[in-house]
C-alpha cells in the first residue's frame, strides 16, 4: 500500500513538471498597446498571456537564432551563421520569408534549386511550406538573416492592391503569391507616405540604417533604425512611415495575406 502511494505521487509530480516546460515552451503573444509602440531589434519580449508558436527545430552548432517577435500571423528571429557553418536539407510545415540582413557568401537549396553566390543586404528568398531546403555559410566571415515564419494557423486577408509610391519613395515589388507580397522600399531624404490602411497584416524590416518615423493609430516614434529593426502593423491600423533622414534608406515591407 505505501509502495503504491509512493509510485502516484512520483507520477504526479512528473506530470506538473511535464505541465510546467509545457508551459514555459510556449512563447508568449505580440498582444496589447506594445506591439504598435515599438518594434524590435533585439531580444523577445516578455507577454502576459502565452500562446503556441509554429513548431520551430533547434538550429545547428554554429547558428544562434534570436526570437524578435511572435504574435498569431508571424514569428520573425534572426539567423547569426559563422564562418563554414550551416543546415542539412530540411522542410517545416509552414512557408517562410528568408532576408539576407548582412553581406556574404550564401549556399541556398531551394527544392531541386541550388545556387552559391555573395548575397548583399536585403535578398529575399521565399520557402514554401514542405519544400526541402537548406542555407550554408560559404565564406570566411560570419553573417545574419531574418526568418518570417508564416502561420498557417493565421486569420487570412487580402494583400492590398498595388499603389503609386509617393514623392521620394521608390517601390519594386520581389515576391507576390498567395501567402505574401514582399517590396523593397527606398525613402528619398525627407520623404513621406500619407496616412493609411492595409486590410492585411504587415511587417517591416529595415535593410539600411536610416532615421524614421513610424505612426501607427495615434502613437509616433522618431529614430534611427539599424538594419534588423522590425516592426508589425495590424490590418486596418492607420499608420505612415516618415525619412527623417538626409540619406536614402532601405526597408523590406512583408505583407502577410
Amino acid at each position: 500500500m505505501t509502495r503504491a502511494l509512493i509510485v502516484v505521487a512520483i507520477t504526479l509530480m512528473m506530470f506538473g513538471v511535464a505541465r510546467g516546460r509545457s508551459r514555459a515552451l510556449s512563447a508568449p503573444p505580440h498582444r496589447g498597446p506594445d506591439h504598435l509602440r515599438q518594434g524590435y531589434g533585439g531580444p523577445p519580449k516578455l507577454y502576459a498571456k502565452a500562446e503556441r508558436p509554429a513548431r520551430q527545430q533547434s538550429p545547428p552548432p554554429g547558428i544562434t537564432r534570436t526570437v524578435l517577435m511572435d504574435n498569431a500571423t508571424v514569428l520573425v528571429a534572426r539567423l547569426g551563421y559563422e564562418a563554414g557553418k550551416g543546415e542539412t536539407s530540411h522542410t517545416h510545415p509552414f512557408s517562410a520569408v528568408v532576408v539576407q540582413l548582412t553581406a556574404g557568401e550564401v549556399d541556398m537549396t531551394l527544392g531541386a534549386d541550388r545556387s552559391r553566390a555573395r548575397r548583399e543586404a536585403g535578398t529575399v528568398w521565399f520557402v514554401p511550406a514542405s519544400v526541402p531546403h537548406a542555407a550554408i555559410n560559404t565564406g570566411t566571415a560570419p553573417w545574419e538573416q531574418i526568418a518570417i515564419t508564416i502561420k498557417p494557423t493565421r486569420a487570412a486577408a487580402p494583400a492590398a492592391p498595388p499603389t503609386d509610391a509617393p514623392p521620394g519613395i521608390t517601390r519594386t515589388t520581389l515576391i507576390d503569391n498567395a501567402d505574401t507580397r514582399v517590396v523593397r522600399v527606398q525613402f528619398g531624404p525627407g520623404s513621406r507616405e500619407p496616412v493609411h490602411t492595409h486590410p492585411n497584416d504587415l511587417l517591416t524590416v529595415q535593410v539600411t540604417a536610416g532615421r524614421v518615423e513610424i505612426l501607427i493609430g495615434s502613437d509616433k516614434t522618431s529614430g534611427a533604425r539599424e538594419p534588423g529593426f522590425v516592426q508589425f502593423l495590424p490590418r486596418e491600423m492607420p499608420h505612415a512611415y516618415l525619412s527623417a533622414d538626409t540619406k536614402v534608406f532601405e526597408l523590406l515591407s512583408v505583407a502577410i495575406k
